[in-house]
């Protein structure tokens, strides 16, 4: 085991000490029925923000901003990440998008199954436009792992996964050329 994984193991043993202690010592909670009675009529409800502009709200009762559609394209994010030795990896966002439904005449099943194949190619083409991007960032991590003398291990599972993508990024392009 090396010395972070070491390290790090005893952080966590020693956290989880401290949690059970701290459970244990702590006096046990209880409630009786009048101190519950007490508490629900010390409650009012809260009056509105402009009514009372000097009471500031802590920020667990703040409700998050609603999301809309008309979120800023964050590409520009993912085609500047670059692997570097501080940088943590922040995949790509995009709002989901459904798949369109088939809108031709379920009673025709050839052109069913013609649109079907269409799909299944678009799918195949997209994989392989990934698979480049992916190879190039994992290649990049390769060459950082071996610069951090990472366990020769991880360094070919990193090898194998560059190689199974290449294996079915060429599989793809056979079955597409068919």
């Amino acid at each position: 085991m090396g010395r972070v994984q070491a390290l790090l193991l005893a952080l966590v043993l020693g956290g989880l000490g401290y949690a059970l202690w701290t459970l244990y010592t702590l006096p046990s909670l209880r409630v009786n029925p009048e101190q519950a009675q007490q508490d629900r009529l010390q409650t009012r409800p809260v009056e509105s923000v402009t009514a009372a502009s000097d009471v500031a709200l802590p920020a667990v009762n703040a409700t998050p901003p609603e999301t809309t559609a008309d979120t800023p394209n964050l590409s520009s994010v993912a085609q500047s990440q670059e692997v570097g030795d501080d940088a943590p990896y922040i995949p790509p966002i995009s709002p989901a998008t459904p798949a369109p439904a088939y809108e031709g005449d379920l009673s025709d099943h050839q052109a069913y199954l013609a649109d079907q194949s269409a799909r299944a190619a678009q799918m195949k083409l997209a994989y392989i436009a990934a698979v480049d991007k992916k190879v190039e960032r994992l290649e990049a991590l390769l060459e950082k792992g071996m610069r951090h003398k990472l366990p020769p291990q991880q360094l070919q599972e990193a090898r194998d996964k560059i190689q199974g993508l290449r294996a079915m990024q060429a599989q793809l392009r056979r079955e597409l050329a068919q």
